[in-house]
């Protein structure tokens, strides 16, 4: 299968486990096109890996919020932040193809130590846990065969 067939493939599907709720389609089209033009699937793996993670871990900690175990949050925090450096060095990797104004986007958009950033950066950690979910699926359908 020709790379643009698999990218229609992998973009058509995970629209479809999102229910067409993707929050930056066109972002995650560009990283994921990029990826498989690029060869930088292992990349593109950790990336949706990291993103779903992080997707989970924040659930943890909002259901948890009334806790009130100091260990418990101090650890819970820390493995967000590691959590989010992982990811943004993946998303370095995986953008740093891109033209200039492109990588000058998604450094606005991603990159910046605002509140904006975070929720965006959340966001598309949303829209890759779907990519996630999709390349479990195709391993576990391989598994099975």
């Amino acid at each position: 299968m020709n790379q643009k067939l698999i990218l229609e493939k992998v973009i058509e599907e995970v629209i479809k486990l999102s229910n067409n709720k993707l929050n930056f389609q066109e972002d995650f089209e560009r990283i994921v096109s990029l990826a498989i033009e690029k060869n930088l699937i292992n990349e593109l793996e950790s990336f949706s890996f990291q993103a779903k993670y992080i997707t989970g871990l924040l659930q943890v900690i909002k259901r948890r919020e009334n806790i009130n175990d100091e260990n418990y949050s101090i650890k819970m925090k820390q493995e967000l932040i590691e959590s989010y450096e992982k990811l943004k060095d993946l998303l370095k990797i995986l953008t740093s193809n891109f033209s200039p104004f492109i990588q000058n986007i998604f450094n606005e958009k991603y990159f910046q130590l605002t509140q904006t950033s975070l929720t965006n950066l959340n966001l598309l950690c949303q829209d890759f846990s779907y990519l996630k979910f999709y390349l479990n699926d195709l391993k576990q359908k391989k598994d099975s065969n």
